[in-house]
């Protein structure tokens, strides 16, 4: 083979495995685009159900909280190619919101879907969940709301202005081995924002 073909190839298998490495590791080459701060409070994406994957999306719940600044009001409409979620908070302190699967949601889990929220945070903390799992149509308004809540490990507590707040759902389709995830990383409003 041709020396500078073989130098090209080592070449490339080299940048490859470093960016696999680095990824691997959380950390993105130095070529790739960063993610814009914004974007990192509102996101997920479509995934395979695998083996393993609860300890996964665990941990990848617990670095969004704690990678993601809570600089945007859980207020409002938050679009995303998984979901739309809107929040509303009522004046006696309830944070509501609703869960719509995109179309290309729909398409890619099917006609059925469980909907659950495995993780959610306060200031840092793990909390029993405020969202068991519902199977319903992929048209379905998932929907919930959280005032107060426990702690994973003991504890409560009433959500209050001010608090981060991380919300991951997961989402099971009814085509094979269909999956999705989404988190949102905000701070409660005042109440009775909408």
């Amino acid at each position: 083979m041709n020396s500078r073909i073989t130098s090209k190839l080592a070449a490339l298998f080299i940048s490859t495995a470093s960016t696999v490495a680095l990824m691997a590791a959380g950390a993105a080459p130095a070529g790739a685009a960063a993610v814009p701060v914004a974007d990192e409070a509102n996101g997920g994406g479509f995934r395979a159900v695998t083996a393993g994957q609860d300890a996964e999306a665990a941990a990848r719940a617990a670095e969004f909280h704690v990678r993601t600044p809570a600089d945007t009001l859980c207020t409002g409409t938050w679009t995303h190619s998984v979901s739309t979620v809107q929040f509303q908070r009522a004046s006696g302190g309830t944070l509501a919101w609703s869960f719509k699967l995109s179309n290309a949601a729909k398409a890619a889990l099917g006609p059925t879907v469980t909907v659950t929220m495995p993780y959610a945070y306060v200031n840092g903390r793990a909390i029993n969940p405020p969202y068991g799992p519902h199977t319903e149509p992929n048209w379905y308004n998932f929907h919930g709301s959280i005032k107060g809540y426990q702690f994973i490990g003991g504890g409560s507590g009433t959500i209050q202005t001010g608090n981060k707040l991380t919300f991951y759902w997961y989402l099971k389709g009814s085509r094979p081995n269909s999956a999705a995830d989404r988190y949102i990383t905000c701070k409660v409003p005042t109440p009775g924002s909408g």
